[in-house]
């Protein structure tokens, strides 16, 4: 939803999230007017101010509930996108699923942040090392013919891929494993016509342990959202042939 720019429904599958995993309800139509209900609920609170404690989920939230960490693959995989469809619509969309996230599932308590501050060379090193083997397991035998083939067409692009997009932001795995983080860039590059990455990324997940039913399902619920969106391709999706 965020790659196709529909960053209003990302609530509604949230909270469809949250009620199925952790109010153990069924998939159903009745469970999508619950869901469409609580975040309406969060909408008149945001809009009056009122009620602001009020959460529909059992248990005390927070930092290590199952909640907390479902909520964090939503906001990690909203982050995460924003490499592959860009920044302003990973804010427009983090900002909606703020007004609409029980209080006690946006405390991050004493931790500022998920990535830890960079402040020795050491632990940049270290970092730097993250994101090329994260790299290499995607690309396998072609890495040095893509990473070749990007920075002769600008030495920055393939220095920026590297340092900022799959060290820094990919190659963290401290919310979303590298399998997970392969279903999320796989999914923002079905809506993007973009074959010849996808075909890349179908084989790296494949490649990095992802199952091939999973990998299948994945590319057929991305294709079918994407043309609830109203997306067109020039070509038909690249699939694991």
């Amino acid at each position: 939803m965020t790659v196709c720019n529909e960053p209003q429904e990302i609530p509604i599958i949230y909270h469809y999230a949250l009620h199925l995993r952790h109010l153990n309800e069924k998939p159903s139509d009745q469970l999508y007017g619950r869901a469409h209900s609580a975040v309406e609920k969060f909408h008149e609170i945001r809009d009056r101010g009122t009620d602001t404690l009020y959460t529909p989920y059992n248990g005390e939230g927070g930092p290590g509930s199952p909640e907390f960490l479902t909520t964090e693959k939503f906001r990690e995989s909203i982050l995460k996108a924003s490499a592959l469809s860009g920044l302003p619509r990973a804010i427009n969309s983090l900002m909606i699923l703020k007004d609409t996230t029980p209080y006690n599932l946006k405390k991050h308590g004493k931790q500022a942040t998920n990535r830890a501050p960079i402040t020795t060379f050491d632990e940049y090193q270290k970092v730097q090392q993250r994101g090329k083997q994260f790299w290499d397991a995607v690309y396998s035998k072609v890495s040095h013919r893509i990473i070749n083939q990007m920075a002769s067409s600008y030495p920055d692009l393939w220095t920026y891929a590297i340092q900022d997009v799959y060290s820094d932001l990919l190659s963290y795995c401290g919310v979303l494993s590298h399998e997970e983080t392969s279903i999320i860039v796989i999914s923002s590059l079905i809506p993007q016509d973009v074959n010849p990455q996808l075909k890349g990324h179908l084989k790296g997940a494949l490649l990095n342990g992802v199952d091939i039913d999973v990998l299948r399902e994945t590319r057929r619920l991305a294709i079918q959202l994407s043309e609830w969106c109203g997306i067109k391709w020039k070509s038909e999706v690249a699939d694991l042939t």
